[in-house]
């Protein structure tokens, strides 16, 4: 098994939201187990987009 990746994704919030649905669905079908996600970061400027942090595990062993 996978140790736990720090995974980092920048996008719009709306985005982040598809992202975080899609991680998820991956959990309930056992592939990776989600230990941690933060709340929305905003970068710096004016920019439209913001940035989301996740702890994850990948449960698949690696296929040959």
């Amino acid at each position: 098994m996978g140790e736990i990746n720090d995974i980092r994704l920048t996008a719009t919030p709306d985005d982040l939201a598809r992202w975080e649905w899609f991680l998820k669905e991956m959990e309930k079908r056992d592939l990776i187990t989600i230990y941690e996600i933060s709340k929305l970061h905003p970068n710096r400027g004016d920019s439209k987009l913001v940035r989301r942090y996740f702890k994850v595990k990948l449960n698949a062993e690696a296929q040959e």
